[in-house]
């Protein structure tokens, strides 16, 4: 029950957390588009693509911070902890200085590099780039990006206290204070006419406050926690990057899979920045859709290190199936809703008859990071227990399978062919994962999937329907308020539709009404008795 309550209370102040920095960022996009235009909002995004490339050079070391310091800690090793912090920061000052100095006179030969690559695919395109104040602008971002990577490393550690010590409501109020403060500096900024640039500023506004934050925190959380060099271990070291690089091919593949479509938009299509940002709108609202689901996960890992170091297998069977229901309980219906009404929900970043390219890539790419979102209680299970190996080679087979269907699609197909190669690639990706996840976990690929994806896609459709019929209706309606209206309320409908289905069905067992009623409380929600009344009848 302990452990129940402590995931419960987690995930909650996780699920507030992201549902506030989503409803800010829709908000924060929707400014930015309005002040610096669709080919700023493309330049920024491609920034994005950089600094996560940029993070690849971080070894992964921090990817295993979480992991150990939710193990020593559960082992009462508080100098493992303040090994863990210590040896962290050491390394990351040292590389970022290194990264800084070497990278950035290397940031021309990039820029170069790539203008030479884009004139190669589309002739012709060098001038109309140059001429341009924006190959300046990137130029700039480029390398504050670079500096603003080195210092976040160097926080790392510290942000990775609260959630290796499960304290998740710390890490969001931090989370809402950030946000608050990047609102506040970002219009500030763009108020100033600073464009692109001020979006820089804004994040190195908001990384000051997050770093200072954090560091005062995890010495308030943990008072045995000591960073200083007495506390560098070789040994530790060793163990955290062994971690790491694994997983490092993990967020090479996200970054693929996630990031790297838009700067293949950039190739193609000769630097266009405007269809880059319409790309990065469809993304955008796939990528909001996805975050709630995660939240499920989001608490798991730390919690599955302590079940490990403990060695309660059979807890952490029940943990990964249980999870993969919920997961794909709100997955399933929120893909519906957001593919249903996609030119709805698109229409709040611009005029519905500007987002041909937006609502395509959006509904493509929806499907695969569905697809994605189901394995992540399985990636949870196997990084808590220690198990790199396993998302590394399921982001190796996503990755090579992203690249080599790009090409095959995109000759085919052309511009289309690069959100469909992602979401093949995820959904190729997703089932190996399933399968080769059972040698550590029990539990067969069918039984998982059959148990907890057939009666939400079931209790989704007519939901998916109605909604369909709505969007359809309204295909001429361009007020933005008014479309926002009628998108809340079909969200209302379908999530009425889809509970009052649901109950119909076997889905829900009395595990779970055990679980809702007396750990997450839900017996005082409206509707709680009527959607679990056939469970406890039959109880």
């Amino acid at each position: 029950m302990s452990l129940r309550k402590t995931l419960a209370h987690n995930t909650a102040f996780n699920a507030a957390g992201r549902i506030w920095e989503a409803l800010v960022s829709i908000g924060l996009t929707v400014y930015i588009i309005h002040v610096i235009g669709t080919e700023g909002f493309g330049l920024w995004s491609l920034v994005a693509v950089f600094t996560g490339y940029a993070a690849l050079f971080d070894f992964g070391v921090s990817s295993a911070f979480t992991k150990y310091i939710a193990s020593y800690a559960a082992q009462e090793r508080p100098a493992e902890v303040s090994g863990v912090v210590s040896t962290g920061v050491f390394f990351y000052g040292v590389l970022g200085v290194v990264f800084v100095a070497v990278g950035w006179p290397l940031i021309d030969l990039l820029l170069d590099g790539t203008l030479a690559l884009m004139n190669a695919i589309n002739p012709g395109t060098e001038r109309s780039i140059t001429d341009t104040a924006r190959w300046e602008d990137a130029r700039f971002l480029f390398r504050g990006a670079l500096i603003l990577f080195a210092v976040t490393n160097c926080t790392a550690p510290f942000a990775a206290m609260q959630s290796g010590l499960q304290r998740m409501g710390i890490t969001n109020i931090l989370s809402v204070l950030a946000s608050l403060v990047k609102v506040v500096a970002t219009v500030a900024f763009l108020e100033q006419g600073l464009g692109v640039r001020g979006l820089l500023y804004s994040n190195a506004v908001v990384l000051a406050v997050f770093t200072v934050s954090n560091i005062v925190v995890a010495y308030r959380i943990y008072p045995g926690l000591h960073c200083h060099s007495r506390y560098l271990q070789g040994s530790l070291f060793r163990i955290l990057l062994s971690f790491g690089w694994r997983s490092q091919v993990a967020r090479l593949s996200n970054l693929i899979n996630f990031q790297t479509d838009r700067m293949i938009v950039a190739l193609t299509t000769g630097g266009q920045l405007e269809l880059v940002g319409l790309y990065r709108i469809g993304e955008d609202i796939a990528s909001k859709v996805r975050q709630v689901p995660a939240l499920v996960v989001s608490a798991l890992i730390p919690a599955v290190s302590h079940l490990d170091s403990r060695d309660e297998h059979e807890r952490l069977a029940q943990l990964y199936l249980r999870s993969t229901k919920y997961v794909a309980a709100l997955t399933i219906p929120l893909t519906a809703y957001a593919l249903a009404c996609t030119d709805l929900l698109l229409s709040l970043y611009q005029p519905k008859s500007t987002l041909g390219v937006s609502g395509a890539v959006a509904q493509i790419i929806l499907v695969g990071y569905a697809m994605n979102l189901l394995p992540g209680p399985g990636v949870s299970v196997a990084l808590g227990k220690g198990n790199a190996s396993l998302p590394m080679r399921a982001g190796l087979i996503s990755t090579i399978g992203n690249i080599l269907l790009t090409v095959i699609l995109y000759q085919c197909i052309g511009f289309y062919g690069i959100p469909l190669a992602t979401t093949l690639a995820l959904s190729i990706s997703t089932l190996w994962f399933f399968k080769a996840l059972q040698r550590d976990v029990d539990v067969p690929p069918l039984a998982l999937l059959r148990t907890s994806c057939f009666w939400p896609m079931v209790a989704s459709l007519p939901g998916f329907l109605l909604c369909i019929l709505v969007t359809m209706a309204s295909t001429s309606y361009e007020n933005r308020i008014g479309n926002l209206a009628i998108a809340g309320a079909c969200a209302v409908l379908f999530g009425m539709l889809y509970v009052t289905c649901l109950r119909l069905t076997p889905f829900i067992d009395h595990y779970d009404v055990t679980f809702f009623r007396e750990t997450l409380k839900l017996d005082r929600v409206p509707g709680f008795r009527l959607l679990t009344a056939r469970v406890r009848d039959a109880g």
